[in-house]
């Protein structure tokens, strides 16, 4: 019952990957929390083909990408992701925070006002953020631009102290994911350390 209800549920997500395709078309990114997942529901389902023409690229967002294992992170954490920049994938939350205020006014609203008053709030933000547009733009560039300076010479600092190379560091990433793939259990140092800390615990639990 429950793989049925996962299966039914996945419905909504493949109809909205199914209109974000036909809107944006190749070479898109989506973020979602479980996005190293559901990229495999997607090509097992009917859009599988679609989505691998257009060459989606799938990512988990930067919040909970750390909430997954390392292994998962190497492929889907946007830091590690080409051509994703400062995004960080969490769009849609930072909407939906700025929502929030609008519970205690509607807590004990009816039906209708509580629609209205949602309906009115977004309506309202689509506007502003709208007017606001061209400075959200030209200060993001800004920021792109202060990193891309800054960090480029931090880069190359470290760079040059340690005898490294563009092609060293891709090649760290490849080093790590193929050890974590080899890896069948936790090593004993890491399995030790757990222990301890468990037993700690206990210990503080008991006293």
């Amino acid at each position: 019952m429950h793989f049925a209800k996962l299966n039914l549920r996945a419905k909504y997500s493949l109809a909205l990957m199914n209109q974000l395709l036909s809107v944006f078309g190749a070479n898109g990114g989506c973020a979602y929390d479980i996005g190293c997942a559901f990229m495999k529901t997607l090509a097992n389902s009917s859009l599988g083909p679609l989505a691998q023409s257009l060459n989606l690229c799938m990512i988990v967002s930067a919040f909970h990408g750390h909430a997954h294992n390392r292994r998962c992170q190497l492929d889907w954490h946007p830091m590690y992701i080409k051509g994703t920049g400062l995004t960080e994938g969490e769009g849609c939350k930072h909407v939906f925070s700025s929502s929030n205020y609008l519970a205690r006014s509607t807590r004990h609203a009816s039906p209708f006002h509580h629609h209205q008053t949602i309906k009115e709030h977004f309506a309202f933000w689509d506007q502003d953020k709208y007017a606001a547009l061209s400075i959200f733009l030209c200060n993001h560039y800004k920021e792109a631009l202060t990193l891309i300076h800054t960090l480029s010479a931090e880069l190359s600092a470290v760079k040059q102290a340690l005898n490294l190379t563009d092609t060293d560091f891709a090649r760290f990433h490849t080093e790590e994911r193929s050890y974590l793939e080899s890896l069948q259990e936790q090593p004993l140092s890491d399995q030790l350390q757990i222990c301890y800390i468990q037993v700690l615990d206990d210990l503080t639990e008991w006293q």
